[in-house]
């Protein structure tokens, strides 16, 4: 985002250079590049468009920095013309999408060309100067953060609305683009036809020209998500349509409408009336406890409680409490949406300590000696004897579709237990949390056959099942080959496993019951000790052979737990 240096500094007025400046903003606040001429191109994070994607939002951080005094221009005294509101109406359809809406009557505007300094500053931030009145809206938006529009007043018939748009409704844009608007994109119109898109674009029918007099001025706050949505299926990407599609904080509209009015007045003669403020659900004000201790614990060093106090003071927070310092509370600037707990407050404190100047000290906690988990070294084992013997290792999703489920017998599975379902699904087929790795492992051998008849692949993975409610997880080694006689090799490869393993006490006992993906008269129960730990058994719809061995179970009980 581009921002004028010198705006910036008439701002936080004070002695220090463009490269001090850009120093002090990499160090605390945003990454800045001074791209030359009067520009910086300053990276505001998302989480901070509402109080910092404005001149007056960077100056802020910049007065903290260098222990400057902010001159806010806001901050100065506005005096209207007339207190009522003039002759319009605003009626406010959808409070849902439209949190706040502002609209200002403003009579006998002289329409004309900008002063240098306005077309200065507005061509550092990349925007092109018009005329007086609509660089005012883009100059108090480039000031404030806050987005605005102007309409010409004798073009709006029987007020303004702010609805949804009807279906099969067009509009053409001041920059003579037409578009088809549905159901779900907020528009301001007036009684016969939609004048913008809200927080995107204004039309063409409402449009500030040379014979302007009146105006009517909005500032609103709008759903960030529906901007963002109706702005990319428009295909319509403009500066308040990427500030709107952030959540900018209802506060910021009053500034905003303030900073333009003040504008308007000084610079076109205009008079100005007070402002409609249609505000249905005021934002709630974020009150923290300024626990030194909890602070000083996450940061690492012993900061005083005034020292703190000060900081956050310095940024805009307010400290609420008995002068005795206990149980002081911090109330949080309204434009500041990303504070929402003592972590956030700690981290505003070390920002400006500067995290070069915090001491690095180990953590004190207790080291115990490394070991390695058996799980870990019992896949390695079988991961290096596997690829040696000219298997594949895969990877397949642990989500799966309800018919992929129950197809294996019931050894790595247990037969009381459910199909671990998800509660909300992307898709049927990703509804459910394997049972088994054999679904996935044949369909594998499937797509690989069409290059080789002769197929050899693994995998070790979760498998899950619930069980009373609580979903268990257990590590799988699944196998699957397509060959001549694979049930001969596959019961060759079980043995190998378990002779490495140093396990002799294991069987494979056949399964009578068997079905699915194996053939009933060619499955087999592997069990080690008496206990069923897996299966293996001839594929039923090609030549092959498949097993999956719990590895779990078959540590507790070859390993000897």
């Amino acid at each position: 985002m581009k921002f004028s240096y010198n705006l910036i500094k008439k701002i936080a007025p004070g002695k220090y250079t463009r490269e001090q400046l850009v120093e002090k903003l990499n160090s605390h606040s945003f990454e800045t590049v001074d791209i030359g001429g009067d520009i910086l191109e300053i990276s505001v994070t998302p989480n901070r468009f509402s109080d910092a994607s404005s001149h007056i939002g960077i100056a802020r951080e910049v007065a903290v920095a260098f222990g400057l005094n902010l001159k806010d221009p806001v901050e100065q005294a506005l005096k209207f013309d007339h207190k009522d509101q003039g002759i319009f109406r605003v009626n406010l359809k959808n409070k849902n999408l439209c949190k706040r809406y502002l609209a200002a009557y403003v009579d006998k505007v002289k329409i004309g060309p900008s002063p240098a300094w306005l077309k200065e500053s507005l061509a550092a931030c990349g925007l092109r100067s018009i005329n007086n009145v609509v660089d005012i809206m883009n100059y108090a938006m480039i000031e404030t953060g806050q987005p605005m529009h102007a309409f010409d007043a004798d073009k709006v018939k029987g007020g303004l609305v702010i609805r949804n748009a009807k279906k099969g409704e067009t509009i053409e844009t001041i920059d003579n683009q037409r578009f088809n608007l549905d159901e779900e994109v907020l528009v301001i119109a007036d009684a016969d036809k939609p004048l913008a898109i809200a927080g995107i674009k204004g039309g063409k029918s409402g449009e500030v020209s040379n014979s302007t007099r009146r105006l009517l001025v909005e500032s609103a706050s709008f759903e960030s998500s529906n901007i963002y949505k109706t702005s990319r299926r428009l295909g319509l990407r403009t500066d308040a349509s990427v500030r709107f599609s952030h959540p900018l904080s209802p506060e910021l509209a009053a500034r905003g409408m303030k900073r333009a009015l003040m504008l308007l007045q000084e610079l076109t003669g205009a008079e100005i009336h007070a402002p409609v403020d249609l505000y249905p659900k005021k934002q709630s004000k974020e009150i923290l406890p300024l626990d030194i201790k909890k602070i000083n614990s996450l940061i690492g060093v012993e900061f005083k409680q005034s020292e703190v106090s000060s900081l956050l003071q310095k940024l805009g927070f307010s400290i609420k409490g008995p002068a005795n310092g206990v149980n002081k509370k911090v109330e949080v600037p309204l434009l500041r949406n990303d504070i929402q707990n003592i972590e956030d407050l700690a981290e505003e404190i070390v920002r400006f300590k500067g995290l070069e100047h915090l001491p690095s000290n180990p953590p004190h906690v207790a080291l115990g000696i490394a070991v390695e988990e058996d799980i870990v070294v019992l896949k390695d084992q079988i991961r290096n004897f596997l690829s040696s013997a000219g298997y594949s290792e895969v990877y397949n999703y642990s989500l799966v579709s309800e018919t992929d489920c129950n197809r294996s017998p019931a050894i790595i599975r247990s037969r009381e237990a459910k199909i671990a379902r998800l509660e909300n699904p992307m898709s049927a087929q990703l509804a459910v949390l394997r049972d088994s790795l054999a679904s996935g492992l044949i369909k594998n051998l499937k797509e690989n056959r069409k290059f080789s008849d002769q197929v050899r692949i693994f995998e070790i993975g979760n498998v899950f099942q619930d069980r009373s409610g609580k979903v268990e997880e257990k590590t799988v080694l699944g196998a699957v080959l397509a060959a001549k006689d694979g049930i001969l090799e596959m019961k060759g490869i079980a043995e190998m496993i378990f002779s490495r393993l140093g396990a002799t006490d294991y069987a494979l006992i056949p399964i009578d019951n068997a079905d699915g993906y194996i053939k009933p008269v060619e499955a087999l129960r592997i069990e080690l000790d008496g206990v069923p730990v897996g299966y293996l058994g001839s594929l039923s719809m090609m030549s092959g052979a498949i097993m999956e061995i719990d590895l779990g179970a078959m540590i507790l009980e070859a390993v000897g737990e």
